[in-house]
C-alpha cells in the first residue's frame, strides 16, 4: 500500500483556547462556586508557555495572570534570557485564585487534562512549569520541585524544564542562583 504524500504532515490542533476556556467554565463554575476564574494569556502560537500554580489577587483585579510582584519578576526572568513577553503564553495549572491547602487533589486532578489541552492548543517548543503544583502535574509525580528543577523532560511531545515559581524566589531570594541556572539552560534550548 502506497504512503499518502501529506501522512507526515502535522494536524492542527481540533480544538481553540476559548473552546477549552469555554468547556472548563461550564464545568467548572459548578464545582467551584463564587471563584473568579483567570484563564491564560499572551500570544496563542507562543514558542513557550510558562504554567504556574494559580493567579493570585492581583491577577484577580487585572483579570490576567502573573499581575503582580511575582509577575514583574517572570517578565524581568524571561527578558534576561531574550525572551519577550509577545513570545510566550501565560497560564496557571488552576484557574481561581487559591493556596495551600485550598488546592486538593480533587482541584488538581479537574484542572490537569484543560492544562494538556491547552499545550496541545498552543504548540510550544518549550514548557516551563513554575513551582510544585505544575511539574507535578505535568509530570505525573510528587516529588518536589527541589529534586526535579533544572532538567528537561517530555511532556505531550515537548520539552519541559521546571523551575522555581517567582513568587516563591520572592519569599526565598537564596535560590535566585539555581534559578539563573534554569532560566540560562532554557536560553541555550531555544537557541
Amino acid at each position: 500500500m502506497q504512503r499518502s504524500l501529506f501522512e507526515s504532515i502535522p494536524e492542527e490542533p481540533s480544538e481553540t483556547l476559548d473552546d477549552i476556556y469555554g468547556e472548563i467554565l461550564e464545568k467548572a463554575k459548578v464545582l467551584f462556586p463564587d471563584r473568579i476564574f483567570i484563564f491564560g494569556a499572551g500570544n496563542e502560537h507562543a514558542r513557550v508557555v510558562l504554567i504556574g500554580e494559580s493567579p493570585s489577587h492581583p491577577d484577580d483585579v487585572e483579570g490576567r495572570p502573573f499581575s503582580g510582584p511575582a509577575g514583574e519578576l517572570l517578565m524581568k526572568m524571561i527578558a534576561s534570557i531574550g525572551l519577550s513577553r509577545d513570545e510566550c503564553y501565560f497560564t496557571n495549572t488552576v484557574k481561581f485564585n487559591s493556596q495551600g491547602d485550598e488546592i486538593t487533589a480533587k482541584t488538581i486532578e479537574f484542572f490537569t487534562p484543560y492544562l494538556f489541552r491547552e499545550i496541545t492548543a498552543i504548540g510550544p517548543e518549550f514548557v516551563v512549569s513554575m513551582g510544585n503544583t505544575p511539574t507535578r502535574a505535568l509530570l505525573g509525580t510528587k516529588k518536589p520541585i527541589s529534586q526535579l528543577r533544572g532538567e528537561v523532560y517530555e511532556v505531550a511531545g515537548i520539552p519541559l524544564i521546571p523551575i522555581f515559581n517567582a513568587a516563591y524566589l520572592l519569599r526565598d531570594p537564596t535560590k535566585k542562583k539555581e534559578a539563573w541556572d534554569d532560566l540560562k539552560k532554557i536560553r541555550e534550548f531555544l537557541k
